[in-house]
């Protein structure tokens, strides 16, 4: 059974993995990863709050701009789920440190 703390990491680990998106694709460009806002790479632009949740916005969109349909890559949604079961893993299977149990 999944536990709260393991759910939680989870969707930190997904939030992560955003943020990782965002330097994936900015600094290799020598962007900034604070501005501007998250925006689509074909039309330009910026993104609302909710498609900003990582795994449900992409997934709500269905993998494209809701404005001029440009597909947005696997990778972004592959890179959040990634990152938030490597996070569930760890919290799960690696033990705590002594003084937290």
């Amino acid at each position: 059974m999944l536990s709260v703390v393991t759910v939680a990491a989870f969707l930190l680990g997904c939030a992560f993995g955003s943020f990782l998106n965002v330097v994936i694709t900015r600094i290799p460009r020598r962007e900034s990863v604070v501005s501007p806002a998250s925006h689509c790479r074909s039309c330009g632009r910026e993104l609302s709050w909710w498609e900003n949740v990582p795994v449900v916005g992409y997934l709500a969109l269905g993998g494209r701009c809701r404005t001029c349909r440009a597909p947005i890559g696997i990778r972004h949604l592959l890179v959040e789920l990634g990152s938030g079961l490597v996070a569930a893993i760890a919290v799960r299977w690696l033990p705590l440190p002594a003084g937290g149990r």
